[in-house]
């Protein structure tokens, strides 16, 4: 087994967060050879607040708090305090729960977060607790924390720790009361909330922001729904403005670029807010293509004309198919959750199938892979007349419709005008538009540990 001893550093991100610095001492150490010479990181992955074990070894201090060791795509909870001194031993197995923490009275406070991480991830697993109502999934969640609230009594461990324990019980409480119905149906976006659902809490405190994820992701969808509140965009702004929580600031913009993204009724005044906002303009690019391009189309303008072809190399004029009104599914090539959603496209048209409509789907940049998908859809007898188009064409129609989300299902009348840019909320849409995509950085799931 190898190891070596290390005072853990602080990384700088692209914004300074007020976070306590402290004096760690930890020993890493390795049961799989292969581990040894992957990077390592500690901090916060999600707000870039990570520095790699060799970074480290320059002797600045990490931030105080609850934070993450992470490695492959593995992430172990940790829990910091001034002068902590224990050993980390890592491995390549994350479902065999490889790894743990051994040593003295800080070794045993985060063996302790670790049963809890375990114990929640469990729980949110556990298909009672997925179809339970709000109350008894609240209830099964007071018996765990009662349970383990207990358990760390009973270890002596320091009362900064239960302190900062108790506060992450209070905010995971809040995180699953009020994403109950979200958590448990994908479809639900996050105008599904009110203000009326959020419990009185101070949501711009940002070392908590830092600390404690499902605080994060309350302020974030808080705010956000403070912002649908108002109708002037001078008094959003001056909402914004007014954040002190610098993390908190930088994800709700994040949000709001996803929302223009998607067409969201108040586009207008998000990306003056983007503008006015962002920490990163170059990240920015995607949704300003989006939202200022010169043919940004309506409901009721006719559908951009096209050059397509079928997956048979025949070209296909679109005007022929006027006369008739239309259901199209615009897909984006590399959707990693295509096969689901061509699922969802086959029971989209089983519920239609006796409208009097055509029903095709325009593969975005699948022209270079026409025998893959010309393959798929005899195999899988996907629904309706299958069109392609180039990368740079699919890009030109995402920019005139002004949709960077997707698949979508666009509905136009029988003079192919469009009535809907998104007749179907559920298939499983990401940020297709470019390369680079926007995050989508407000999205709560079972399973996902905060």
């Amino acid at each position: 087994m190898r190891y070596f001893i290390l005072v853990l550093s602080f990384s700088c991100s692209f914004f300074a967060v007020a976070q306590k610095r402290i004096p760690v001492d930890l020993v890493f150490e390795y049961n799989d050879e292969l581990t040894y010479f992957e990077k390592i990181w500690i901090g916060h992955p999600d707000l870039d607040r990570t520095t790699t074990l060799e970074a480290m070894q320059e002797g600045y201090r990490p931030d105080r708090g609850f934070q993450y060791i992470s490695w492959y795509d593995y992430k172990a909870p940790v829990h910091l305090e001034e002068n902590d001194f224990f050993t980390v031993v890592l491995g390549e197995k994350f479902d065999s729960y490889n790894y743990y923490y051994t040593g003295d009275k800080a070794a045993v406070k985060n063996n302790y977060v670790l049963d809890r991480y375990r114990a929640l991830l469990d729980l949110e697993q556990d298909t009672m607790f997925i179809n339970a109502d709000r109350l008894k999934s609240l209830k099964l969640i007071a018996m765990r924390k009662d349970s383990l609230l207990s358990m760390a009594k009973s270890l002596s461990l320091t009362e900064t720790f239960l302190k900062d324990e108790k506060k992450y019980w209070k905010y995971y409480e809040a995180y699953q009361d009020v994403f109950h119905e979200v958590l448990r149906n994908y479809n639900l976006g996050i105008n599904s909330l009110s203000l009326d659902d959020f419990p009185q809490l101070d949501y711009d405190f940002e070392e908590d922001h830092v600390n404690y994820r499902t605080y994060l992701n309350l302020s974030i969808a808080f705010y956000f729904h403070k912002l649908l509140s108002i109708s002037d965009y001078k008094e959003m702004r001056d909402v914004v403005k007014a954040i002190d929580s610098k993390v908190l600031r930088w994800k709700l913009v994040t949000v709001l670029k996803y929302a223009v993204l998607k067409r969201h009724e108040k586009s207008d005044d998000f990306f003056k807010l983007i503008k006015r906002f962002s920490y990163s303009p170059f990240h920015d690019r995607e949704v300003k293509i989006i939202y200022n391009s010169r043919n940004r189309l309506s409901v009721g303008d006719p559908f951009p004309e096209l050059s397509v072809s079928d997956f048979y190399d025949k070209k296909i004029d679109l005007q022929k198919a006027r006369g008739k009104a239309a259901y199209v599914l615009l897909y984006p090539v590399n959707d990693k959750n295509l096969e689901a959603n061509f699922l969802l496209w086959n029971q989209f048209f089983l519920d239609r199938k006796n409208e009097n409509a055509r029903f095709m789907t325009i593969g975005l940049g699948t022209d270079q892979f026409k025998s893959l998908f010309k393959n798929y859809f005899l195999e899988n007898q996907v629904a309706g007349s299958h069109l392609s188009t180039s990368h740079k064409k699919a890009n030109q129609l995402l920019e005139n419709l002004s949709i960077g989300v997707g698949p979508v299902i666009i509905q136009l009348d029988k003079d192919w005008s469009i009535i809907d840019f998104n007749s179907f909320s559920e298939l499983i849409q990401f940020p297709m538009f470019s390369n680079h995509p926007s995050p989508k950085s407000w999205s709560p799931n079972l399973g996902d540990r905060p």
